[in-house]
């Protein structure tokens, strides 16, 4: 049942509006839309139907912070068969993560939509078995979304390569017309649409009139009502150190957070905010995406937003726990204009669509052009995003065709003499490669006369039975050219398509300027602009419903005046102190960030409440009995003022194999000792199924002593 995984996994008693609903869907196999707010708890939605089913689900998300933090939370809580591919990692970690796939050992992988351009990839998710496919920020597929990413239209073609298995995809900030566009281009299949309230009763929305020299006193005035932990976005790298640099001088523990500070850096601030470290966080918009921290109590713009839909994103990430929580917006006309006339500079015409198909041509070898995608925006002079759009309609007007993406060099570590039995082209191929040392996919392919794709396929073939070791790296586009010229209708029908997404951006800066300027309720307002229709004006949580008049700000306050702790009066401070020592011995132990482990609110909660079984402390919100099954006997101990001895780092946790059956005996161990003795013979079952003799002898021992 859904209800039992929520519970034993996760920690939670009951569904938030639309989780049930979404979870039962998408368990019938039935495809699914689900617009959830911030916060909204959307990721439950697929992990506890891929926790439920033993088929692979795979999630594509755009974030890579948000794929690190759910596969350590999962490994926390004893879900051993997680994994994440991205960026970050090395081509050996990438490569081991997709044994792992092909060996059936991961049953929830995290992707980054680029990784789906790989055939070689997908053949092997189909081989697999997916049995879920899910489209995390779903509106990044709509041209009319605020997030638009080129690499999500390709995704129904990897679904359909895939075998077409049930989509569930999952947005927060979608109008009905993104909805729409959202189903249109994944080619769902008479899907189940949930859409949930945008409704966030507990979050208040005020816009304060701030010229530039004014900006610091108002942020000031928003820490002093609401003290911190909170988010400042700013839109510069260079604004983002100013303002942390002034809020620190004023007495406020603040960072900076952007993508000009080195990726350690950025790890370390976001760490140290989690576990309330650091009280404001002062960033560009993609800090916090995907990142679970329930008490933020303020989202301060600093600047006008680009859009309604990233406005409520980003300002969802307040009060995740339902307190009450302040999302401020530092409005003044300059920003306005400076955001319209960025729109205009950007927009794209008919020289720029020729200029990128003449770039195209004058690249291509025998009908074909293989280079980074990165590289094709500089050929016509355009925009990334626009490069996108320009080589879709140029694909949708059978100009061109792209296909999955090829590697861009190969390292060969290893190469074994040519077996006899090996196709003509695997044969031709290995009878190129060097020995060992690096060489360009592009150049191999000349040198045989074979097409990258197949030379790709030849080398994928030798990796798979073993016959060389080989690490891929980079990619490269494939697309093959269908014309060598660009006819005036195409190019005037590209043109016209990328006009059409410049004046939806203008649309939706000027929909920013109403709502800053209006005389009317903003909550009500906001609900609008998603189609939602409930009443809830005098809604007592905007500026407008209360009557407010802002007056001059105030001047700066000095250290005292600001409090950066928002622990719980309840909490028995000591113990909490104690906890959080001990957790981060656990961090470094497990080399993972300490709210991995467990977030504050989980300390607070243990402090306050004192549990003295592990049933007690499983019951505690987001902790769950497995989690607490692992920790149980420490934490136990230092509520009761024990001392907890140092313990080795534990054994990395296996998905299957000889330890594979230990997440499965933690599990049953949890059940028993809280009553639950019949739930718990699932989990012994695939603990027996997965370690033999071993897990036999083990088992016997935990029901002896139970």
């Amino acid at each position: 049942m859904p209800l039992n995984v929520l519970k034993e996994i996760f920690g939670f008693d009951s569904f938030r509006p639309g989780q049930e609903a979404v979870i039962r869907a998408v368990l019938e196999g039935r495809d699914t839309l689900a617009v959830m707010p911030t916060g909204g708890g959307k990721s439950l939605c697929y992990q506890i139907p891929a926790l439920m089913q033993q088929s692979l689900t795979v999630i594509v998300s755009p974030l890579i912070s948000l794929m690190k933090d759910q596969v350590d939370s999962l490994l926390q809580s004893s879900v051993a068969d997680a994994a994440a591919l991205h960026s970050g990692l090395s081509p050996e970690e990438r490569w081991e993560v997709e044994r792992k796939v092909r060996t059936g050992e991961i049953r929830m992988l995290y992707v980054a939509p680029e990784r789906l351009r790989s055939l070689e990839f997908v053949l092997s998710l189909r081989r697999a078995g997916v049995g879920l496919f899910v489209v995390d920020e779903a509106h990044c597929i709509s041209e009319w979304g605020h997030d638009f990413r080129p690499d999500y239209l390709f995704l129904p073609r990897a679904v359909r390569d895939l075998g077409s298995p049930p989509v569930l995809a999952l947005t927060a900030t979608a109008t009905p017309r993104v909805r729409q566009d959202i189903r249109r281009s994944l080619g769902m299949r008479d899907p189940h649409v949930e859409v949930t309230s945008f409704n966030r009763p507990n979050l208040t929305y005020r816009v304060m009139p701030a010229e530039k020299k004014e900006k610091l006193a108002r942020i000031l005035d928003v820490i002093r009502s609401s003290p911190p932990p909170g988010i400042v976005y700013a839109t510069t790298r260079k604004e983002c150190d100013e303002l942390a640099a002034e809020l620190r001088s004023s007495g406020v523990d603040a960072a900076a957070y952007h993508a000009g500070m080195g990726a350690a850096r950025r790890t370390e601030v976001q760490e140290r905010f989690m576990t309330d470290e650091v009280g404001v966080v002062v960033a560009t918009i993609a800090f916090g995406m995907g990142v679970d921290k329930p008490n933020v109590r303020f989202v301060i713009h600093a600047a006008v937003p680009g859009s309604l839909p990233a406005y409520i994103q980003e300002s969802g990430r307040a009060g995740r726990d339902g307190e009450a929580a302040e999302c401020v917006v530092l409005y003044r006309g300059a920003d306005v204009g400076r955001r319209k006339r960025l729109v205009t500079l950007n927009s794209s015409g008919e020289d720029e669509v020729s200029s990128f198909f003449r770039g195209l041509v004058g690249v291509e070898r025998d009908g074909r052009v293989n280079a980074p995608f990165g590289s094709l925006a500089a050929l016509g002079g355009v925009e990334p995003d626009a490069a996108g759009i320009v080589l879709g309609s140029l694909e949708h007007s059978g100009l061109v065709s792209r296909g999955y993406d090829v590697w861009s060099e190969v390292e060969v570590r290893r190469l074994d003499e040519e077996p006899g039995d090996l196709r003509e082209e695997v044969a031709a191929v290995h009878a190129a490669l060097p020995g060992a040392g690096t060489v360009g996919l592009p150049e191999l392919s000349r040198k045989v006369g074979l097409r990258p794709a197949v030379v790709q396929g030849a080398i994928y073939r030798m990796m798979v039975d073993g016959i060389a070791e080989v690490v891929p790296r980079g990619a490269l586009v494939d697309v093959r050219l269908k014309a060598t010229s660009l006819d005036g209708e195409s190019r005037r029908d590209i043109a016209s398509r990328l006009k059409g997404r410049a004046k939806a951006a203008y649309a939706q800066i000027r929909d920013v300027e109403s709502y800053a300027n209006l005389s009317a309720c903003r909550r009500e307002h906001l609900l609008r602009h998603f189609g939602d229709t409930e009443e809830v004006a005098p809604c007592s949580g905007c500026d407008f419903c209360l009557g407010e008049v802002h007056q001059a700000p105030s001047p700066a306050a000095t250290p005292a005046a600001i409090s950066t702790n928002g622990t719980n009066p309840g909490v028995d401070a000591v113990l909490f102190e104690r906890l959080r020592n001990w957790r981060g011995e656990k961090a470094r132990e497990q080399k993972v960030p300490a709210y991995v482990v467990l977030h504050n609110s989980h300390l607070e909660e243990i402090s306050a409440r004192m549990p003295r079984t592990i049933q007690e402390l499983g019951s505690i919100k987001g902790v769950g009995l497995r989690r607490a099954a692992r920790y149980g006997d420490e934490l136990l101990a230092l509520v009761n003022g024990e001392e907890v001895e140092a313990t080795p780092p534990p054994e990395p946790i296996e998905a299957s194999g000889a330890n594979g059956y230990r997440s499965h005996l933690e599990a049953a161990a949890a059940l028993i000792q809280a009553g639950r003795g019949a739930d718990a013979v699932p989990e012994l079952a695939r603990a027996l199924q997965l370690g033999g003799q071993e897990a036999r002898e083990e088992i016997d021992e935990l029901l002896g002593k139970g």
